[in-house]
C-alpha cells in the first residue's frame, strides 16, 4: 500500500500519533506532546496496545466481528439476507489499515505496527550501551503483542506484507512491501517467540527500566513472568493451530512447552493470568452501546438453542436476555428474512445481555484467556495423550464461567444476574451435552464447542480460525442461493481495493491466491 502501509506507516506513528490524541487522557498520562516536540520509545511502547481492533470499540464489533465474521462463526444471530457470506470491502480496507497505519480517521486509536516500527527506529538511533539493554524489555515484550496481532491478520488473509512494510531503506527511498509467505510468518513466530520467552526467563533488568516499563505498559503492568505466560501460550496456541498440516512439529513444541513449566510457563489456572486491556475512566472505555444496538444483538440459535440452554449452562444469563415470553430463544438461521423480522418485532428472540455487553463500559479487551490455554492443553492430551485431557477440558469450562461472571460484575449498568454455584457448574459438566466421555471425535467436538463459547463474539476471529483448522465444532451452515461468489462460508478475507490498487506489483505475486476459497497454509 503506497500511501496506507508506507508513508503514513512511517511517517503517522510519529505526526498521527502526537497530534491526534492531543487531548485524550490516556496519552497525556503515557506521553503527553504538550510538554514533548519528539517521539519517545517509552510512548510509543504505549500505544502498540491502544488499537480499536483489540479494545472494544463500536466500529470493529459493528462493522466487522458481528457482519462479516459473525456470519462464518454463528457467535452472532445473523440475519437470512441474500449474500448473507459476501465481504463488505469498505470495512475490510478499515479492518486491513488498522494493522498497517497511525489510522489518522480513527480517533485516538494507533496501529501495533507502525507504532513498533517507530519504537525500532528509535532504538536503533540509541548511543549507549547501557539505554539499548534497558529498552530491550522494551522492544521483546512489544514483539510478542506485535507477533500475536501480525498471526491473525494471516489467519484472516494468508500472506500479509509483514517484514518489509513499514521500512524505509537506507536511501529514504519508499518502497513497496513484498508480501510474506503465511507460512514464513508463522515460522519467525514460532522461533522467536520461544527466544523471546527464554530470554525473559534469564533476563535481570535494572530497576530503572523495569519501572519504566511498569508505567508504559497497560497490558500486563511490567509483570515479565506474565509475559513469559502470554509468549508461551501463543506458543501453544500457534502450535495446534499448525498441527493438522505439520503434527510432528506441534507435538514436538507442544510436548515441549507442557513438560517443561519452569522455563515456559503458561497462563494458570488462576484467572488472574487473562491478558486484556483493562477498561476504566478516564482512559479506555469501552464503546459496545453502539457495537450491540438494532440487527447486531441477536442471539444465535444453535449456541443457545442447542447448547447453552439444554445443558444449564450458567452463562447463558449473563451472556443473552429471556424474550417476551421468559425464555431463550436463539434467531433461528432456516427461517427466512420476513419469518426473522416478524420474531424479532414480536420479542421472541433473546438479545445480548445489556449488563455484561451493551451497556457495559468496563469490559475488557481480550487478548488471552486461562480458558483458552486449559482447551488447548484438553486438545492436545486427547490427540497425543501426556496428562488428562478431561481435567483440563473441565477446568476450561470453570474458568471460562469464572472469568464471564467477573466481567459481568465490573458493569455499573442494570441488574446483575445471580451468581453462578458450584453445583450448578457440577451438573453442567455432568450433562450429556458437555459431559467429556471415551470417543475421541466426539470429545474433540465437545473441546471445540466450549472454546467456541468461551472465544464468544469479542474473540471472533479466534473462533473462526480454530473453526477452519480443526473442523470443530461441527455446526450446519445454510447455503446462500442468492451469491455465485460466496455461497457458503469463505475460507479466508480477500485482500482490499486500495492494497490491490495501490501495491499493485507485489499484489500480482499473490493474486492467484485471493479467492474466498484459498486455504490459509494450516487448514487440512
Amino acid at each position: 500500500m503506497k500511501k496506507n502501509i508506507l508513508i503514513i506507516l512511517m511517517l503517522a506513528p510519529v505526526l498521527g500519533f502526537i497530534s491526534a490524541c492531543k487531548k485524550s487522557s490516556f496519552d497525556s498520562k503515557y506521553y503527553n506532546p504538550e510538554k514533548s516536540t519528539r517521539a519517545t520509545i517509552d510512548g510509543l511502547y504505549t500505544g502498540v496496545f491502544k488499537n480499536r481492533r483489540v479494545f472494544p470499540d463500536y466500529w470493529n464489533l459493528w462493522t466487522f466481528v458481528s457482519s462479516t465474521l459473525g456470519a462464518y462463526t454463528q457467535t452472532t444471530g445473523t440475519f437470512s439476507d441474500g449474500r448473507r457470506y459476501e465481504q463488505p470491502g469498505g470495512y475490510l480496507q478499515d479492518r486491513w489499515d488498522d494493522f498497517y497505519t497511525a489510522n489518522p480517521g480513527g480517533g485516538n486509536w494507533t496501529s501495533p505496527l507502525s507504532n513498533y516500527r517507530e519504537m525500532e527506529k528509535l532504538y536503533n538511533a540509541l548511543e549507549s550501551d547501557a539505554e539499548r539493554q534497558g529498552y530491550q524489555l522494551f522492544m521483546q515484550t512489544a514483539r510478542i503483542f506485535l507477533y500475536d496481532q501480525a498471526i491473525q491478520m494471516v489467519d484472516m488473509w494468508g500472506d500479509i506484507p509483514f517484514s518489509k512494510a513499514g521500512a524505509l531503506n537506507a536511501t529514504g527511498e519508499l518502497v513497496l512491501p513484498s508480501y510474506d509467505n503465511a507460512k514464513d510468518v508463522y515460522d519467525s513466530a514460532l522461533t522467536n517467540l520461544k527466544a523471546i520467552s527464554e530470554w525473559l526467563a534469564n533476563v535481570q533488568p535494572s530497576s530503572f527500566y523495569l519501572s519504566k516499563l511498569t508505567k508504559q505498559d497497560i497490558l500486563l503492568k511490567g509483570d515479565l513472568l506474565k509475559w513469559r505466560r502470554y509468549a508461551n501460550s501463543l506458543l501453544l496456541r500457534l502450535a495446534m493451530r499448525i498441527s493438522y498440516v505439520d503434527e510432528t512439529r506441534a507435538r514436538i513444541l507442544v510436548q515441549e512447552i507442557l513438560g517443561n513449566p519452569t522455563l515456559y510457563p503458561v497462563l494458570s489456572d488462576n484467572n488472574t493470568d487473562n491478558v486484556q486491556l483493562t477498561a476504566g475512566k478516564p482512559d479506555l472505555v469501552s464503546d459496545l452501546r453502539n457495537a450491540f444496538n438494532e440487527n447486531r444483538n441477536y442471539a444465535p440459535d444453535y449456541m443457545v438453542d442447542s447448547l447453552l440452554e439444554p445443558s444449564g449452562d450458567p452463562r447463558l444469563r449473563i451472556f443473552y436476555t429471556k424474550n417476551k415470553n421468559g425464555i431463550y430463544q436463539g434467531l433461528p438461521k432456516t427461517m427466512n428474512r420476513a419469518q426473522q423480522d416478524s420474531m424479532i418485532s414480536n420479542r421472541l428472540v433473546s438479545v445480548m445481555d445489556s449488563t455484561t455487553f451493551v451497556q457495559n463500559q468496563f469490559f475488557p479487551g481480550i487478548v488471552f484467556t486461562v480458558a483458552e490455554v486449559n482447551f488447548l492443553k484438553a486438545e492436545a492430551y486427547e490427540r497425543w495423550g501426556g496428562g488428562s485431557a478431561k481435567t483440563y477440558y473441565d477446568l476450561g469450562i470453570r474458568q471460562s464461567i469464572v472469568y464471564y461472571y467477573r466481567i459481568h460484575e465490573l458493569s455499573e449498568y442494570g441488574t446483575h444476574q445471580t451468581p453462578y454455584t458450584e453445583s450448578e457448574i457440577t451438573l453442567l459438566l455432568a450433562h450429556p451435552l458437555v459431559a467429556y466421555g471415551t470417543v475421541r471425535e466426539t470429545n474433540l467436538n465437545k473441546i471445540g464447542l466450549q472454546k467456541w463459547v468461551n472465544f464468544h463474539v469479542m474473540q471472533n476471529n479466534q473462533a473462526w480460525a480454530e473453526m477452519r483448522r480443526s473442523g470443530y465444532p461441527k455446526l450446519w451452515f445454510p447455503t446462500d442461493p442468492s451469491s455465485a461468489i460466496v455461497p457458503t462460508p469463505a475460507y479466508r478475507i480477500q485482500y482490499p481495493a486500495n492494497e490491490r490498487s495501490r501495491n499493485a506489483e507485489n499484489y500480482a505475486k499473490v493474486a492467484d491466491k485471493d479467492k474466498a476459497y484459498t486455504k490459509i497454509f494450516w487448514m487440512p
